[in-house]
């Protein structure tokens, strides 16, 4: 009888250290797998290739009261889409997504002209899931957020950006997408 009991756990313990090894090294090729643009490093940057954050944003947007919802851009996976060199417009306290149509793929760069005005708010450019560009936040009393940057794509099949803009109540900004 106790020669069954012991079979049994050598077995459990089998299966397990199996399981164990297999997660161990499934894991890296799991998290390699997708391709990243620029550096990450000490960021606190989290990939989501599927959509998770983005999505959970949206809802939880929705939940509150439609923040970002408001204006040219949108929050969440159905941002609307822009042609280059036509302005985008405040959409709001919260986070405002919207994507342009750059007719390139890369590697190419376009110009991001902003004006964030007295209200902080932080810009950010995305090609193919990888952040490219970050204003950092911008503009306050003191000085208004006018300025533009050249932002570079890396090689690609994509020819549309994503630009999403983030900031607190009482934001008003614009922004064009030079190319």
């Amino acid at each position: 009888m106790s020669r069954n009991a012991f079979g049994r756990g050598n077995k459990r313990v089998a299966v397990v250290a199996v399981m164990v090894a297999a997660l161990g090294i499934g894991a890296p090729v799991a998290a390699s797998a997708e391709p990243t643009f620029g550096s990450s490093t000490g960021s606190g940057l989290i990939d989501d290739p599927i959509g998770t954050i983005t999505g959970g944003v949206r809802i939880l947007s929705e939940v509150i009261g439609g923040a970002g919802s408001s204006g040219a851009g949108s929050s969440g996976n159905g941002a609307p889409t822009q042609n280059c060199n036509e302005a985008t417009v405040s959409g709001g306290a919260g986070v405002t997504d919207t994507n342009h149509q750059l007719g390139r793929p890369g590697p190419t760069s376009f110009e991001l002209v902003y004006e964030t005005e007295n209200v902080p708010d932080n810009i950010e450019v995305f090609y193919q899931g990888g952040k490219v560009f970050e204003s950092g936040y911008i503009g306050d009393d003191l000085n208004e957020g006018t300025g533009a940057a050249v932002v570079s794509l890396p090689p690609g099949t994509a020819t549309t950006v994503l630009v999403r803009v983030s900031g607190p109540n009482g934001t008003n900004w614009t922004y064009t997408v030079r190319c």
